[in-house]
C-alpha cells in the first residue's frame, strides 16, 4: 500500500463527500493564489476549501494566501464561506488566531487516522445518520395503540393508506357530531 501525504488525503475525503477540486492555481477576480489544494462545495455546503500544509507553507505564506483569498472573495462578493484545512505540524497559536481572522480554520494535524480526520472535517461533510431499526418502530407503534383513545388507533391504521385518507376520516369525524345534531333538530321541525 502506497503512503498518501496528509493533503491527498484530506482531497480524497472531500472528493468522496462531492467537494469539486480547483485547478492551481485558484483564480479569484483576475488574482491568483498557490496552495496545495483547493475545493469548491455544492449547495447546501458551498464553501470554498483550501487545504494548507504547514510543513511546506510557513505561517506567514498561509496568513498572507488566505488573507488574500478572503480579500478576493469580498471584491467579487462570494458569499462563499472559505474554510482552511490545516494538515502538518500545529502552529502557533497567535498564528492560528490570525488565520481565523479571515476562515474557519480546521488543523487536522499530520498523523491523523482516517476516524480523526473524519471527525475534524465533520463540519464539512454529509451527516450520516444510523438506519432506523424497524422493529423499534414497531414496538413503539404498539405502545402507541395500547395508550391511544379508539379515534386515534382508526386514524393511525388509515396512515398506511395515506395522508389524504387520514386527512379525510379526520374531516369526517369533526363533522360527524354537527350532522348528528343536525339531523335530530331537522326530525324535531
Amino acid at each position: 500500500m502506497t503512503e498518501t501525504t496528509p493533503v491527498e488525503r484530506v482531497a480524497r475525503m472531500l472528493e468522496e463527500a462531492k467537494f469539486l477540486r480547483i485547478k492551481s492555481p485558484l483564480q479569484i477576480g483576475g488574482l491568483k493564489f498557490e496552495a496545495p489544494a483547493a475545493f469548491v462545495g455544492q449547495s447546501p455546503s458551498p464553501d470554498l476549501v483550501i487545504v494548507g500544509d504547514s510543513a511546506m507553507q510557513t505561517a506567514r505564506d498561509l496568513q498572507t494566501i488566505i488573507e488574500g483569498i478572503g480579500r478576493a472573495l469580498d471584491v467579487v462578493r462570494s458569499r462563499r464561506p472559505l474554510t482552511l484545512v490545516l494538515v502538518g505540524p500545529r502552529l502557533e497559536s497567535s498564528a492560528l488566531a490570525q488565520l481565523c481572522r479571515y476562515a474557519r480554520v480546521l488543523p487536522v494535524g499530520e498523523t491523523a487516522d482516517d476516524a480523526s480526520l473524519n471527525n475534524w472535517l465533520a463540519v464539512l461533510l454529509p451527516l450520516k445518520l444510523p438506519k432506523p431499526v424497524e422493529a423499534r418502530g414497531i414496538d413503539c407503534l404498539e405502545e402507541l395503540r395500547t395508550s391511544a383513545s379508539t379515534e386515534a388507533v382508526e386514524l393511525i391504521d388509515l396512515a398506511t393508506s395515506g395522508a389524504q385518507a387520514v386527512a379525510d376520516r379526520y374531516i369526517g369525524m369533526v363533522e360527524e357530531p354537527f350532522e348528528e345534531d343536525h339531523e335530530s333538530n331537522g326530525s324535531q321541525a
